[in-house]
């Protein structure tokens, strides 16, 4: 499946370029919820406005595919909008009728599916769209991942002791909790076989540990990474760069590394994208997707933002500064309560 276009709104910026200068340049700029430190779209107003201003961003930046099918995942829909009471005309209701809302926003005429499988709702989206290429059910489809700031959000993650009171530090070995942020990804798909980034093959896997915690062994995630490789006709040493999950939470970084080293003899270099956007939970998968590949398209691997000093537990460090991609196909990560495991590989075909 090859990805066509790209677009993000998120805290590192209004466009998929501003996030890209501020992932190479190690910039950010961060707010506050409660106290704790949240990576926020830089949009003025109610929530209402603010979504309404970023599908507009959107919008001009991807005009609307001719007969595309619409694929959006969130965990969180349009809670923030009902906590607040607002009148959001279309975008209210529930999550179908909100994506309804969004779909006539951006344009497109098709009905929307809605994914809403915690933090790779995104990713449930991006498979469902291979399977729709591939049976020839569509030509195009847009796949988007969507997650507004929230109180319920917010307060469940507190609650269970999930959020640092400092920003993320992924893999960093005083990492101590997520930062969430919010943020808008969109990528459209096609199955053609031109130039471009391609999901050459994907996989997951059910970490059976319990719904909120990770399997210590990492085996969970080598089986995802396996099979992702395996489907994608490729070997551990042609992947050269891993997009971490790397949302800074101890367990569950002890695991992605376990995970890692099982599949890999050396792993190859490593970023994170949440110290920059935050864990931006269902909107993660194509809001990082697009900026990994964005950046890599310039040349370079950004370096993790909060990342400090390795953890030699883990026995992984991602990069502490840019690095010059070779070219190389990517891994990318994530993972999710309820236990869910995702990897795919990325590559860019000329």
């Amino acid at each position: 499946m090859r990805i066509t276009a790209r677009a993000l709104v998120s805290a590192a910026g209004l466009s998929l370029a501003d996030a890209v200068h501020c992932a190479l340049e190690g910039e950010r700029a961060l707010a506050s919820r409660e106290g704790r430190p949240f990576a926020a779209m830089p949009l003025a107003g109610e929530w209402g406005h603010r979504l309404h201003g970023a599908l507009d961003l959107l919008a001009q930046a991807l005009p609307a595919p001719a007969d595309a099918l619409l694929n959006i995942g969130s965990s969180s829909w349009q809670i923030g909008g009902a906590e607040r009471a607002e009148r959001v005309g279309v975008l209210a209701g529930s999550p179908p009728t909100f994506a309804a809302g969004i779909a006539h926003r951006l344009g497109i005429s098709a009905s929307p599916r809605c994914f809403s499988v915690a933090c790779v709702s995104g990713l449930a989206a991006l498979d469902a769209a291979q399977v729709e290429l591939a049976t020839g059910r569509a030509r195009q489809v847009r796949v988007i991942g969507l997650e507004l700031d929230n109180a319920f959000t917010r307060q469940g993650f507190a609650a269970m002791q999930l959020l640092s009171s400092t920003p993320c530090k992924p893999f960093d070995r005083q990492r101590d909790g997520l930062m969430l942020g919010e943020a808008i990804g969109v990528l459209d798909c096609d199955a053609r076989d031109g130039a471009g980034w391609h999901l050459s093959g994907s996989g997951s896997a059910l970490d059976r540990s319990g719904p909120t915690s990770a399997d210590a062994s990492g085996e969970p995630v080598a089986a995802a990474i396996r099979l992702a490789l395996r489907r994608a006709g490729r070997a551990p040493a042609d992947i050269g760069v891993v997009k971490l999950h790397g949302a800074g939470s101890p367990m569950t970084e002890s695991a992605e590394a376990a995970g890692l080293r099982a599949v890999f003899d050396e792993v190859p270099p490593c970023v994170s994208f949440k110290g920059l956007i935050g864990h931006t939970l269902g909107a993660s998968g194509p809001a990082e997707i697009a900026l990994l590949t964005a950046c890599l398209d310039q040349g370079w691997m950004p370096a993790t933002l909060g990342f400090d000093a390795a953890d030699p537990a883990l026995g992984i460090a991602p990069s502490t500064t840019a690095r010059r991609w070779d070219g190389r196909p990517a891994l990318v990560l994530a993972m999710g309560f309820g236990g869910q495991v995702w990897a795919g590989v990325l590559e860019h075909r000329v």
